[in-house]
């Protein structure tokens, strides 16, 4: 059970990274129509990555160590909803996404890094 929710989470991690860059290529290219359905399948990908990562939590008897990368997954995941908000209303108003950038990355670089137990306790 643990072999299958870890396969699909990490599959689902790639194809979430991906959607959320052609996301934000098609908003800046002025294609909201595009950007819209690509978030839509965006935000379907977050609920099945969210249950899959319970599912090994409660498989695995709640580590804090992979609490904590849950924890810093769900920021990523506001921090690309935030960006891809955000944008839209930067083309308006003029507000820069940057921090929120920096917030994405910081994120992906920890979650990335645990996952890939390079950082453990």
């Amino acid at each position: 059970m643990y072999n299958m929710l870890f396969q699909s989470h990490s599959g689902l991690w790639e194809i979430t990274i991906l959607l959320f860059i052609i996301s934000f290529i098609l908003l800046k290219m002025g294609k909201p129509k595009g950007k819209k359905i690509t978030q839509m399948i965006l935000r379907l990908f977050y609920v099945i990555m969210i249950i899959s990562g319970l599912g090994m939590l409660i498989t695995l008897n709640f580590p804090w160590l992979y609490v904590i990368k849950g924890i810093l997954a769900l920021w990523l995941i506001w921090m690309m909803e935030l960006i891809l908000s955000k944008s839209v209303v930067r083309k308006e108003s003029g507000s820069s996404t940057k921090s929120y950038w920096t917030q994405f990355i910081i994120a992906l670089v920890l979650v990335v890094l645990i996952a890939a137990k390079i950082i453990s306790f």
